[in-house]
């Protein structure tokens, strides 16, 4: 019994053992098979006109995912050709039916292509943002603003009421047996002291009851200053600060739409625009459209008030929207007016043909890239 045991233990852990080995040399394998398969020249696409991410600029491609891609293609020793592609969807349709084993942008993971295609390992994030044209006239648009607040003028008008009342009933009023003329001046500079706090002590009367409409005077001046100030300097501080996109309100979104939105067709951006608007119910009136161009040149040339149409505002990626300021030189004219509070994540698009070995040894590329610091290295390079 002892001898049949001690076989049956040194067949498992040689079985064990066989195993093992089989693992690390499969492996190995399996990624030169994978790489072997690939020894024809892969067709990699990107959407040019879109940096920091890629486009085509001296007859060669440059931008972020450019510079991850040829890295990735110097680590697995592939042969590859890069093509432009128009648009971001266009470049989604062309990865689902093979036409393209990679695409190299910073294409964002949405719902929408992950029912169509594969995506990469994320290498970097995006989001949704508002940039609308600075006020030129800051300080008288900051004022109306200001009174058009709700909390500002109703407890303007309150204090007014109360100290007004207790001027008008004060001992320093009721006492005087002037003129007419006089009379009002009295009742005008107790209603100043009132409202200014100050000097309360030409006001107060030998009465107490003169001394309780005072105090409810002052204490409610001290309430309602409150409010005033506190809703101002909210109001202030506010004013430079990108709200996020789902305080965008339908009114607001349709009075940016009569001002004109500009937004890059067929892409995430815009899917996320006609989808706020649908939900917002806001009629499609031509003066209610968003302004759609197909190229960053025609976006440049709208910004720059070169065409007919002069929108006010526009729709971009924030991976994106600062080097197209940069280069239509309105980085002064132009500010962040709303901004998703999360980010999406970006990354490559796999087309549908390509060999499910070479897709893994890609993302564990990336990913090595990730943990290294590399890919946040990049992005930080391109924007700056």
């Amino acid at each position: 019994m002892r001898f049949t045991w001690s076989r049956l233990l040194a067949t498992a852990t040689s079985a064990f053992a066989l195993c093992i080995v089989a693992e690390f040399i499969c492996l190995p394998i399996q990624a030169d098979q994978a790489l072997d398969r690939h020894e024809e020249t892969l067709k990699i696409g990107t959407v040019d006109d879109f940096l920091p991410c890629s486009d085509y600029i001296n007859q060669t491609h440059e931008g972020m995912a450019i510079d991850i891609w040829r890295r990735i293609g110097e680590r697995l020793k592939l042969n590859y050709e890069i093509s432009s592609i128009p648009s971001f969807d266009e470049a989604v349709r062309l990865a689902a039916i093979g036409k393209f084993d990679v695409i190299a942008s910073c294409h964002e993971v949405t719902p929408e292509r992950l029912e169509l295609i594969q995506y990469a390992v994320p290498y970097t994030s995006g989001g949704i943002v508002i940039v609308s044209k600075q006020n030129q006239r800051p300080v008288l648009d900051l004022i109306v603003k200001i009174f058009r607040n709700k909390i500002v003028v109703r407890c303007s008008l309150l204090l007014l009421l109360v100290t007004a009342v207790t001027a008008y009933t004060s001992k320093y009023f009721r006492s005087s047996k002037a003129t007419r003329k006089s009379k009002a001046r009295r009742f005008t500079r107790a209603w100043t002291f009132l409202i200014l706090n100050d000097g309360i002590d030409t006001v107060i009367g030998p009465k107490i009851l003169d001394n309780i409409a005072v105090l409810i005077s002052s204490l409610s001046h001290m309430l309602l200053m409150s409010a005033i100030i506190g809703t101002t300097v909210t109001i202030v501080f506010e004013e430079n600060i990108a709200k996020a996109t789902k305080e965008l309100g339908n009114k607001e979104l349709e009075s940016m739409l009569r001002e004109g939105i500009a937004v890059v067709g067929e892409s995430s951006t815009a899917t996320w625009l006609n989808n706020r608007i649908a939900i917002a119910g806001i009629s499609t009136e031509p003066n209610l459209e968003p302004i759609t161009v197909k190229t960053k040149a025609e976006m440049l040339d709208l910004l720059r008030g070169r065409s007919a149409n002069n929108p006010h505002h526009f729709v971009a990626n924030i991976t994106t929207y600062s080097t197209k300021l940069k280069e239509a030189g309105l980085e002064k004219e132009f500010a962040i007016s709303y901004q998703s509070p999360r980010k999406t994540p970006q990354s490559f698009i796999f087309g549908s043909k390509l060999d499910d070995g070479l897709k893994q040894l890609i993302n564990i590329e990336i990913a090595k890239m990730n943990r290294n610091g590399l890919t946040e290295q990049l992005e930080k390079d391109w924007l700056n």
